[in-house]
């Protein structure tokens, strides 16, 4: 069970790091986990939290494969 855990975070953890890094490189606000701009009255910050979202899909999708594999 630890190891169905442990994969789930890392699956995690890769997908959602990379989108972030891929907002990041291509200036994608939808996959930047933080951005702010600078208005006349002050500034607006806001983050993304769609690559989570997709990391949160990917890792459910590998645990479940990962437990029929193991099943078998």
């Amino acid at each position: 069970m630890i190891n169905t855990v442990l994969l789930a975070l890392l699956s995690f953890i890769l997908v959602s790091g990379l989108l972030v890094l891929i907002g990041f490189m291509y200036d994608i606000k939808l996959l930047m986990f933080s951005y702010y701009e600078e208005t006349s009255s002050g500034f607006v910050a806001g983050s993304s939290v769609i690559p989570f979202i997709i990391g949160g899909f990917c890792s459910y999708v590998v645990r479940s494969y990962y437990q029929k594999k193991i099943v078998r």
